[in-house]
């Protein structure tokens, strides 16, 4: 299988003001080079751990549907990856956009999204057949199916008066409990981080309004707030190992460093920030 990365992230995980602080920088110099190792630090650490940090759209290609047991019996494993089971390995996914293929007169067709069930909690996410349902059959060659979807722990947003704009995010309805978050700066006041609060209204697609309570009253905005704001949170251990690399990239600049003295060793705890993220095998 192969995944494509169709929509890249519109925003790091780290903003540039605090990429800075934690490096101890304070001059406008090197702003595009700290720029660029914050993107470099973030694909290693993607690519490492298989998680996306900031929302991004993937598109997963197959040269046919999975076929194989289908876990049909009412009494079974409590936990199984079904083979007739599309796994995705990028995590968390927030939304399947859909699953598409090539039918055998080579007309590309939409899956009907009833047919099948996510399962977005389990990582690997699982995606099968409802019961009573399978795959359709799709042309014999490589590449004819393929499903498109979107993952990230947190996805950018704006502020315009009351309203915020969510960039990459699953469509959230009235009520929704979300959570917000910022690096290198501050939220819109008066939003916390780490604070539940709920959709309010539904302006247009991608824009809301949020309450402090279930069914309360518009929050009002006092500014657009500053650095980058998340809707979702980046978690804190890759922040943290994204600004050590960051940092002694940063310093170390060349491929091989000549020491004229002393020792300098590895300090294994800085990878070992990542290893409660790193995907299962299966």
């Amino acid at each position: 299988m192969a995944l494509q990365l169709i929509t890249p992230p519109t925003a790091e995980p780290i903003d540039l003001a605090e990429a800075k602080a934690h490096s101890r920088v304070d001059i406008p110099d090197d702003d595009m080079l700290i720029g660029a190792l914050i993107s470099a630090a973030r694909d290693f650490a993607e690519n490492l751990t298989g998680k996306q940090l900031v929302t991004a759209r993937w598109k997963l290609v197959l040269d046919c549907f999975p076929g194989g047991e289908r876990p049909e019996a009412p009494y079974r494993q409590a936990f199984s990856l079904p083979g007739n089971a599309i796994l995705l390995s990028k995590f968390p996914v927030i939304q399947v956009v859909s699953i598409q293929y090539l039918d055998l007169q080579g007309t590309i067709q939409t899956v009907d999204p009833t047919t099948y069930v996510v399962d977005y909690s389990t990582e690997p996410v699982r995606i099968t057949p409802v019961f009573g349902q399978i795959w359709p059959i799709p042309v014999p060659q490589i590449g004819s199916v393929w499903v498109t979807f979107d993952a990230g722990y947190a996805a950018p947003l704006s502020a315009n008066g009351n309203d915020i704009t969510v960039q990459g995010w699953a469509p959230l309805a009235v009520g929704s409990v979300v959570r917000l978050s910022n690096s290198g700066g501050a939220l819109p006041k008066p939003l916390q981080p780490k604070t539940d609060y709920f959709v309010q209204s539904v302006v247009s697609p991608g824009i809301y309004t949020l309450a402090a309570t279930p069914g309360g009253a518009a929050i009002a905005l006092q500014d657009a707030g500053s650095g980058t704001s998340y809707l979702g949170a980046v978690p804190d251990g890759i922040k943290a190992w994204l600004k050590i690399r960051l940092s002694t990239i940063y310093e170390n600049r060349e491929e091989v460093a000549i020491m004229t003295r002393g020792k300098i060793d590895v300090l294994p705890y800085v990878d070992r920030l990542l290893d409660g993220f790193r995907n299962p095998e299966f």
